[in-house]
């Protein structure tokens, strides 16, 4: 884990890209990673903010939305990371289907340029056209789930925490999922202040393998942990 300091280079509007950071490279975080950061006294909350890939950048990175908006060009920023555990393209994916139920996409898309290295189709399931992503992704309204699960042989899914359980139980819902639990990855969106430092049990999550803190065990997890068992 690295601390150093970073500035924001350049703001945006789009949604899923909020900000371009520059930084050393080894502060760079893996698609669905984090780094905590604070800003300086005035344009920062109290606690740390946890910071997302997006998209590659030189010199640093693009970060996912949102962020705070008091965060303008030539912030300064103190980052901790790169943290937690991210998602993992299986190298034999050539189908990937990214879905999200945040506010954000940005942090399923952060997974472009890993499947454009392996020549993988993308889908991408929302209820928007983001803007500033390539042509070659097909954008899909979440109602066509189910025809993308039966399509795909990787699948990226964020939800936020609170949204765990209805999204999961819901119909169809819980019925496409089933058929990509072996091969799907979620990204938990939820509180992480203490960068897995301090065991404070906000980030904690409930997994067939009992409670897991995804600050050290996520944020991103395997489908099969936490979706239920079809009865």
């Amino acid at each position: 884990m690295q601390i150093a300091e970073a500035h924001v280079d350049e703001t945006y509007i789009d949604g899923w890209r909020a900000a371009r950071i520059i930084c050393s490279a080894n502060l760079v975080p893996a698609p669905g990673q984090y780094l905590l950061a604070q800003a300086g006294i005035g344009t920062d909350s109290p606690l740390p903010v946890p910071v997302h890939f997006a998209a590659p950048a030189p010199n640093g990175f693009y970060a996912a939305g949102p962020l705070p908006v008091a965060w303008t060009p030539g912030t300064t920023l103190t980052l901790k990371g790169p943290l937690g555990k991210g998602f993992q393209l299986p190298p034999a994916a050539r189908k990937v289907l990214l879905a999200s139920w945040s506010n954000s996409s940005g942090r399923v898309l952060s997974l472009l340029e890993a499947c454009r290295r392996q020549n993988a189709e993308i889908v991408l399931l929302s209820e928007t056209t983001p803007e500033s992503i390539p042509l070659s992704v097909e954008i899909l309204p979440p109602a066509a789930l189910l025809e993308t699960a039966q399509w795909a042989d990787y699948a990226a899914i964020d939800i936020p925490r609170e949204q765990i359980e209805a999204v999961l139980a819901s119909q169809p819902v819980s019925d496409c999922l089933h058929l990509l639990h072996g091969y799907a990855q979620v990204f938990i969106e939820t509180p992480v202040p203490c960068g897995g430092l301090a065991d404070c049990g906000i980030c904690a999550i409930q997994t067939r393998s009992g409670i897991r803190l995804a600050c050290q065990d996520g944020p991103v997890f395997n489908l099969v942990e936490i979706i239920k068992p079809q009865k």
